[in-house]
């Protein structure tokens, strides 16, 4: 039987070795987890409904593999030649396209990315449906809404995703699945600011179901990022984009 030094414990003077410390990204994750099943939770959500997707710009492979580890499914990336480095280092993961996506890079996303956040023309969608059709795939597809009118910013005013919808409905995309919206909303010191703007884009997700466009299959809101992830997902998101609050401060 064991007990104190002395009195019998084998062990003498040796103290059991500390746990391992977790790296500050494991132990991120793991907060950012609780939040959101806390969040869902109060507002009557299934926590499922909301996916992490950990943004990877200028990130380590090293930092990524252990989001990977701690449970990450998604991976955001900004540029086509990060994301290429990286995908084939780290088989697997889902990969997102975040970031403007040029024409001339229409046929390298095609074979690297699930969904595409950042769609805001008629002929960008075509150039990806024509690529996905040759390549046999099936992409998801967001349209990027610019809510605060920011001329640094791409996406489209509100008005204009209902042009865009029109003019897609003669030949409208059939590999390349419309299924939502995406904002990125103006820098804030207090993420209440930025409420009106997630509650704008729902309301602009129904506006766009209540117009029963063909081929618009899905509700999904890629809104909310590292300050004010838990406000959008109050709003509805489906897709809170982190990075900073996954990894850390750039270096």
């Amino acid at each position: 039987m064991f007990g104190p030094k002395g009195f019998g414990d084998p062990f003498g003077d040796s103290a059991a070795p500390p746990p391992p410390t977790r790296p500050p990204i494991v132990n991120a994750i793991a907060d950012i987890t609780e939040q959101i099943q806390r969040t869902c939770i109060e507002k009557g959500r299934e926590p499922s409904s909301v996916k992490l997707v950990a943004v990877t710009k200028t990130r380590t492979v090293e930092e990524v593999k252990l989001a990977l580890d701690a449970g990450v499914e998604d991976l955001g990336e900004n540029y086509i030649q990060e994301a290429r480095e990286k995908a084939r280092k780290l088989p697997g993961a889902r990969w997102h396209m975040v970031g403007h996506l040029q024409k001339n890079k229409v046929n390298l996303a095609v074979d690297l990315f699930e969904v595409i956040h950042s769609l805001d023309n008629a002929g960008l969608i075509r150039r990806l449906e024509k690529r996905c059709e040759a390549r046999h795939r099936r992409l998801t597809g967001l349209i990027q809404v610019n809510l605060g009118d920011e001329k640094t910013k791409y996406g489209l005013k509100p008005d204009a995703v209902f042009s865009l919808l029109d003019e897609l409905r003669d030949s409208p995309p059939e590999h390349l699945r419309l299924s939502g919206l995406m904002t990125i909303p103006p820098p804030v010191s207090d993420a209440e600011e930025n409420r009106p703007h997630f509650r704008r884009l729902a309301e602009l997700l129904d506006e766009i179901e209540e117009r029963k466009y063909s081929f618009w299959s899905g509700r999904e809101l890629s809104m909310g990022m590292s300050d004010d992830y838990l406000v959008a997902i109050e709003e509805g998101a489906t897709m809170i984009r982190l990075g900073r609050k996954i990894f850390g401060a750039r270096h």
